[in-house]
């Protein structure tokens, strides 16, 4: 399946037909399309990750206060306020693999 996702430049996920709701397991986005999902160092999809969280086998945030600035710019709308996204991204983020595994996954800072 992996080789059939590199040489098609598609996900196991849509190889599969979907069968899944993928987020990224550190923002929680929805990963609804392929070109939105992180890819690792050998250029293959890695299905946990949104590209902006993990691009070329290396995670950008080490610091989820970061991670939500980021996201809650992006968040508020008129129906969504800042501090509603910011609450929802706090509880959000602890729940999701990468926050929870963050001191493994981490590469002291060299991120």
């Amino acid at each position: 399946m992996k080789l059939l996702s590199k040489v098609f430049d598609v996900s196991i996920n849509t190889l599969l037909g979907s069968p899944r709701k993928l987020i990224c397991q550190c923002c929680g986005m929805p990963l609804e399309d392929d070109d939105i999902i992180g890819h690792n160092h050998d250029g293959s999809f890695n299905e946990d990750y949104c590209k902006w969280c993990y691009s070329d086998g290396t995670y950008t945030y080490n610091d989820m206060d970061d991670l939500i600035e980021v996201c809650v710019k992006n968040m508020v709308s008129e129906n969504f306020t800042e501090e509603q996204a910011r609450s929802y991204m706090k509880e959000l983020l602890p729940s999701l693999d990468y926050w929870k595994k963050y001191d493994e996954l981490s590469d002291n800072g060299q991120f």
